[in-house]
């Protein structure tokens, strides 16, 4: 009967440990997993408040890469889950308690790494439940062409250089042959000198005809044909007539000159009237990310963006921060943060500078093209070329003229559409004779005259559209970069977070954690323990903010 008994003991015993050996299995990947993410859940709370993002700062706000107080921490709070401690009862006692022996990173992913993908892939995930395909179509169709109309926008400076370069010369060889003409007319003069004594008596005495064939035939057939059309030319303008005989010179207006002298000047002050103020503010640039040594992670790089998730990227640049025409009522460093991460430059006016510039390139390349199109305008500029050329004799610089004078014909329109952009107005995308604002005669007077701006067009594109645009032209790893270098500088304007840096905050990470638990059961049937060491379990958990789940 005790042997039965005994074996029955036995055997309940033992699947009452097997079933404590499978608990603690279980009890070690459900606690590797709540550990994890539970660290995960102390994200920076500027970040995910003002921009939906998540960022878990390793070194707690002191601007350091601390893996090592994450593995304490993470050690100590599974400790805890598996063996709570309870104020007032001494530590709580029962049949699955296990022990947390080591908990590690083994992997993890940095905000910054790879140029800030994580961070891109954040933001295009946050706006994918904001905005929907029609949009991110209508938004595409905006920008396409932007790149062909700079190209023709940059060869708008080489028709203007050419025609005025057509021009000097021109003007050069005008005053060398006058030059010439000078020269040898006061050589003539030394040789009419000699004879004008007879000559005046002879015009005394005969009629005016016969005292220049006379005199002609005197004096012009010791000289070449050139000296003899300037000699006589002389003689009857300086001895016949009364009154002499002087060429009159026609001077034609034309905006080349002032379109060039523009073009060297401040494009700002061109297109913002005297109560729009620029933003002095500016970041330090020895700070920025892309000039500092990174920490970086040891995960491998994921797919590169494709152009849905840049044109979401993009949607959630314009909706999260600022630009010139729309300011997010957010603490930032800089105002215009867009044309930062644009164009990359330390100083807000610098990168509004660098925004003209390419809107001009860019309406320049439109209007030029548009001008191209339309024999009205053409013609036009043909009939203003062809009487320049006529008062510079050089009749067969007439097409170089005519497309200097088309050049600065479009310099014009764009200027006063960049007027109109930058004061909030929207203009047309492509050009008509409807949308078009400036003649070719006020071409060189509109750049004076701030107040002048082109025709607002209902449907047209605003100057948020354009930065889109562009944009949308740059490189993922400039925009992933510069969008975290100024993510960084506005989150250090919080209290608390002075000393924080992108490259010391975690995206994503597989941890490994060790545990042991002791026999219990058992020790009723053998009165010894099978196993001194006990069951040992090894678990490891990979958890990111976009999703990334897996174990083991």
């Amino acid at each position: 009967m005790s042997l039965l008994l005994m074996v029955v003991a036995s055997l309940l015993f033992t699947l009452l440990e097997s079933s404590r050996y499978l608990m603690f299995g279980m009890m070690a990947v459900i606690n590797s997993q709540t550990v994890t993410e539970s660290m995960f859940a102390e994200y920076n709370v500027p970040a995910f408040k003002n921009y939906h993002l998540f960022l878990m700062d390793s070194g707690s706000g002191s601007g350091e890469l601390l893996l090592s107080k994450i593995n304490a921490k993470m050690q100590e709070l599974g400790q805890e889950n598996l063996n709570p401690s309870v104020k007032g009862f001494g530590r709580y006692q029962n049949f699955l308690q296990m022990n947390v022996t080591d908990s590690s990173v083994i992997r993890y992913e940095i905000a910054s790494d790879r140029n800030a993908e994580p961070l891109l892939a954040q933001a295009a995930q946050v706006m994918k439940q904001e905005i929907g395909a029609d949009l991110l179509e209508q938004a595409y169709q905006k920008i396409t062409n932007v790149e062909d109309s700079c190209e023709k926008g940059e060869q708008t400076d080489q028709y203007l250089d050419g025609a005025l370069d057509t021009l000097e010369q021109a003007k050069k060889a005008e005053e060398a042959k006058k030059a010439e003409e000078a020269r040898k007319a006061e050589e003539a003069a030394l040789k009419v000198k000699s004879v004008q004594q007879g000559f005046e008596a002879v015009r005394k005495a005969q009629r005016v005809q016969n005292a220049v064939q006379v005199v002609s035939k005197t004096v012009c057939n010791d000289w070449n044909p050139v000296n003899k059309t300037a000699v006589c030319k002389r003689i009857n303008t300086d001895f016949i007539s009364d009154t002499p005989v002087e060429e009159s010179k026609i001077e034609i207006d034309h905006p080349m000159e002032d379109v060039k002298s523009a073009k060297s000047s401040p494009l700002l002050s061109q297109i913002l009237s005297d109560g729009e103020s620029i933003s002095a503010k500016q970041i330090e640039k020895g700070d920025a990310l892309d000039q500092r040594t990174l920490h970086t992670g040891n995960y491998e790089s994921s797919d590169a963006v494709k152009l849905l998730d840049k044109m979401l990227v993009i949607q959630y640049l314009k909706k999260y921060t600022s630009n010139y025409r729309n300011s997010v009522a957010l603490p930032h460093a800089l105002k215009y943060e867009q044309e930062y991460i644009l164009f990359g430059k330390y100083a807000d006016e610098d990168n509004l500078k660098k925004m003209a510039g390419r809107l001009l390139l860019l309406r320049e390349g439109i209007n030029f093209t548009y001008l191209m199109s339309d024999s009205v305008k053409k013609e036009e500029a043909l009939v203003m070329a062809t009487a320049i050329a006529a008062a510079a004799a050089v009749p067969v610089a007439v097409k170089p003229i005519q497309m200097g004078l088309l050049a600065s014909w479009a310099y014009a329109e764009s200027i006063v559409e960049l007027r109109t952009l930058f004061s909030g107005g929207k203009i047309a995308a492509a050009k008509t004779a409807e949308s078009w604002t400036v003649s070719l005669p006020e071409s060189a007077a509109v750049l004076f005259r701030p107040s002048v701006k082109s025709k607002t067009v209902s449907g047209g594109l605003c100057y948020e559209d354009f930065l889109q645009a562009f944009l949308a032209l740059e490189s993922n790893s400039k925009i992933g970069i510069r969008f975290a270098n100024l993510l960084e500088k506005n989150l250090r304007l919080y209290a608390g977070y002075e000393q924080i840096k992108l490259d010391c905050m975690l995206t994503a990470m597989e941890t490994n954690s060790k545990y042991h638990a002791q026999q219990a059961f058992l020790t009723f049937v053998t009165i010894q323990r099978l196993s001194k060491n006990g069951y040992q379990y090894e678990e490891t958990y990979e958890f990111s903010y976009l999703g990334r789940e897996d174990s083991s």
